[in-house]
């Protein structure tokens, strides 16, 4: 045969750790705890106008916020020339 034998698994005790598996099964567990721990429904004040919104909604809004606040600083920062 050319190149050896077909590739099997590996030896007993030389099995590799599936890491990506494990960090995606971490993390999604982790956002399934957001989801729900964060189901309760909180009185935000948007100014002109008040409303009751989940925390995840609020938290979620934040973070949209805060990506577009930072795209637009960066893009402001590179026109200066800084």
């Amino acid at each position: 045969m050319v190149g050896g034998p077909p590739p099997g698994p590996p030896p007993p005790g030389k099995q590799r750790t599936p890491w990506m598996l494990i960090a995606t099964a971490v993390l999604a567990v982790y956002a399934l705890l957001i989801v729900v721990l964060n189901r309760e429904e909180v009185d935000i004040s948007f100014v002109f106008f008040s409303t009751r919104i989940s925390k995840l909604v609020l938290i979620l809004l934040c973070l949209g916020i805060g990506f577009v606040l930072g795209y637009l600083f960066d893009g402001w920062r590179r026109r200066r020339g800084s």
